[in-house]
């Protein structure tokens, strides 16, 4: 287990305790959150209460503003309706905004194979909209939060297995002589890395 979710899983016990000492209703905790008792208005703040307390990040990880609170108020103004000391809830917080902001800002890296073609190749919108099926290497999404080093281990591990699944071509008589990989870094520069088409 992670820290961020040992942290989430410790903010939302500390939450969950004071709402079943205080025996709060959710209505009541939205209520007193300053969400207005219209129905609809209830329904969508009962809602979003919901989705804090069963999220592993307390929904912090997903960007949201229902025209009260931005995701981390929405945390601090139920912790202090709560009466929840800012000296106990306060460093858990600011631990789980650190990583919802790490997983907002995370972009998954890009691959693309390096094709040779014939000379019968002949480019045009379509045939390289058919070709892209093939030369995109896709990964996993949580790839983007990786550190660098398992990213590239991972990424090589990926281009092997396309590699060895297009046996080295695509359509077009297209030859693979390695990929090219597009990393975003933490300022949003672009960083590029070519690997060659030659495994072990």
């Amino acid at each position: 287990m992670t820290t961020s979710s040992q942290n989430a899983i410790t903010l939302q016990s500390l939450i969950l305790n004071q709402i079943e000492q205080q025996k709060l209703s959710y209505s009541q905790i939205t209520q007193s959150m300053g969400y207005h008792s219209h129905h609809k208005t209830q329904t969508k703040a009962l809602k979003r209460l919901q989705h804090v307390l069963s999220s592993s990040d307390l929904g912090l990880s997903k960007t949201s503003y229902d025209f009260k609170y931005s995701s981390a108020e929405f945390i601090h103004t139920l912790c202090d309706v709560l009466d929840i000391s800012k000296d106990d809830y306060l460093p858990l917080l600011n631990q789980l905004e650190q990583y919802a902001h790490k997983v907002l800002h995370a972009i998954t890296p890009k691959v693309y194979a390096d094709v040779t073609f014939n000379d019968d190749f002949k480019p045009s919108f379509m045939s390289m909209m058919a070709v892209s099926r093939f030369t995109h290497v896709r990964l996993v999404d949580d790839i983007r939060l990786f550190n660098k080093s398992q990213q590239l281990q991972a990424i090589h591990e990926r281009i092997k297995q396309h590699y060895a699944t297009t046996t080295g071509n695509i359509p077009f008589d297209g030859v693979i002589n390695g990929y090219r990989i597009t990393f975003d870094d933490s300022e949003g520069q672009k960083q590029r890395l070519y690997i060659p088409a030659i495994f072990e």
